[in-house]
């Protein structure tokens, strides 16, 4: 199977070893010192002209000259590498911190952004309901009144006023439908566990062919608006996407909550896909930027004709505000 790890990753240089040029210095210094000493008590430079006198048509003998100046050379050439080194060193830790200071603040914006994209929806949504709903029963009623006074059940009259009637229904179930994809309510109102229950129950009453099982694990009260609306959502985009491409007839949902993360699985037996392709839905990615804006991640596994599972893991201390 493969799988794809969707996930940001940080690199702080942490765990690496560092060298002390304070350190390096000492030695040099003694293995100079050490080379004078060695040099003078063999008398080194003494046996090498009287090797090398020989070869004074050939001017062998300049050779330590040379090769002196190409040690410092080198040395000097080392120097300037080091310094252009230690600085771009410092200019990466420098990006880096930069790169995770952007990152927390993107996180944090994205929060704030679920935050308020959901608290716009709820009013919404109870806007709907109460104007919207208000109105309809109204019509609703108002109609029904003027079937009533039409005794005659061929009168285009009171066939008309049954046509309101009938379209009031229509569009006072769309509303419903509309506002529970905006909000929630049973989210507010029966928590986090019961709510995807409810979801997950209706979803397989709209796709009767598919099987979907519901299961969790560990305490799942007390996590925060902001989990509880990340992990519904994360849910529903599954759901949606296997209603839409998968033709699976066999779903798993999971929720467990464990060692301070929690953790989503939603496997089918549909037709699965190779993620090596490139995509252009948005609704992956969109999975991806809930989970790694509350520092979890997100985990693909499929293969083409052998389903697909998605697993989104996120810490519970995140949503607990």
């Amino acid at each position: 199977m493969n799988e794809v790890p969707l996930k940001v990753r940080q690199l702080d240089g942490r765990g690496r070893s560092k060298a002390s040029p304070g350190r390096d210095l000492l030695l040099v210094l003694l293995l100079t010192v050490g080379a004078f000493l060695f040099g003078a008590r063999v008398e080194l430079n003494e046996r090498i002209l009287a090797l090398t006198q020989p070869l004074e048509p050939y001017q062998i003998d300049e050779l330590p000259i040379t090769v002196l100046v190409l040690v410092l050379g080198m040395g000097w050439f080392s120097w300037r590498r080091w310094r252009e080194f230690s600085r771009e060193v410092r200019l990466r830790q420098a990006a880096q911190q930069a790169l995770a200071e952007t990152l927390s603040e993107n996180r944090l914006l994205s929060q704030k952004n679920v935050l308020a994209q959901e608290e716009e929806r709820r009013v919404l949504a109870r806007e709907l309901h109460d104007e919207l709903g208000q109105s309809l029963n109204a019509i609703k009623l108002d109609a029904v009144a003027i079937r009533e006074r039409v005794p005659d059940e061929g009168d285009e009259v009171r066939q008309n006023a049954e046509a309101i009637i009938d379209l009031a229904n229509h569009v006072h179930e769309t509303v419903r439908h509309l506002t529970r994809q905006l909000r929630p309510v049973a989210l507010d109102e029966l928590g986090l566990r019961d709510a995807l229950e409810l979801y997950v129950t209706q979803w397989e009453r709209r796709n009767p062919p598919v099987v979907c099982r519901f299961d969790t694990q560990g305490e799942l009260e007390g996590l925060g608006e902001l989990l509880n609306i990340t992990l519904y959502r994360c849910v529903q985009e599954c759901l949606t996407n296997i209603t839409r491409h998968a033709g699976a007839s066999r779903v798993d949902v999971r929720l467990a909550r464990a060692a301070g993360e929690i953790t989503l699985e939603v496997n089918d037996d549909g037709r699965g896909m190779d993620l090596a392709v490139r995509r252009t839905g948005v609704g992956l990615i969109g999975l991806r930027e809930r989970a790694e804006s509350l520092r979890g991640d997100l985990h693909l596994t499929s293969e083409p004709g052998r389903g697909m599972r998605v697993r989104v893991r996120l810490p519970t201390e995140g949503g607990t505000h």
